[in-house]
This record gives C-alpha cells, sequence and structure tokens, in this order.
C-alpha cells in the first residue's frame, strides 16, 4: 500500500547528510559513497509506487492512497513498518557491504602498487 514510502523517507534523509559539508566527508567512505545509497533509495521507492499506481493502490485523486479512503490506515502503517522498514535496512546493508568491498579492494590495489 505506502511500504515505499519507508525507503524514500531514508533516501531523502540520505539527501540531507550529503548536502552538509564536512571536513572529514573525504576520509569517510560512507560519506564519499552516499550517492550511490540515494540512488538505490530514490530508484527503488520509485518503482514500488508505479507497481501500487499499476495495482491501484494509489490514485490521484485524494487521499492518494486507496487504504486511507477504505479505513485500513492501520493496515497500511503496519505495511510500512515492517516491509517498507525491512526494504530500506536490506538496501542500506546491501549498499554498506559494497562500501566495504570496494574500499577493500582500493586498498588491496594501492598495496600492490606501491610493491
Amino acid at each position: 500500500m505506502a511500504c515505499f514510502t519507508a525507503p524514500l523517507a531514508e533516501a531523502l534523509l540520505a539527501t540531507a547528510i550529503k548536502s552538509v559539508p564536512s571536513a572529514d566527508a573525504h576520509r569517510n567512505p560512507f560519506v564519499r559513497r552516499i550517492g550511490r545509497l540515494q540512488k538505490l533509495l530514490f530508484g527503488g521507492s520509485f518503482l514500488l509506487a508505479v507497481e501500487h499506481v499499476w495495482h491501484g493502490e494509489i490514485t490521484w485523486k485524494y487521499p492518494f492512497l486507496t487504504a486511507v479512503a477504505d479505513g485500513n490506515t492501520s493496515e497500511m502503517l503496519r505495511e510500512i513498518a515492517t516491509s517498507g522498514v525491512a526494504m530500506a535496512v536490506l538496501v542500506t546493508a546491501v549498499w554498506a557491504v559494497s562500501v566495504f568491498i570496494s574500499e577493500a579492494a582500493e586498498r588491496r590495489r594501492a598495496a600492490s602498487l606501491e610493491a
């Protein structure tokens, strides 16, 4: 129903974090690569929203979410809290692992160039 709102909220939070200038940003690999996380979260949220429009769960008229119009707000909030948060956490975990792997590969490449 509205599970895409949790990853969308995290994407907006990542955008806010990215916009704050930091002197240590060039040393922190997660801050340097937060753009990847933004793309993953915004892209996933967009595709989920399109899927919900396709299945008629989101309409073009107020209140936009059919669960709210039908009085299923508690069910919608439960779905956001379970499915939406789980998707956001999974995407963030995959991103963190990819940052870790790319940093390890860069350190290995730098070490081989020094030798």
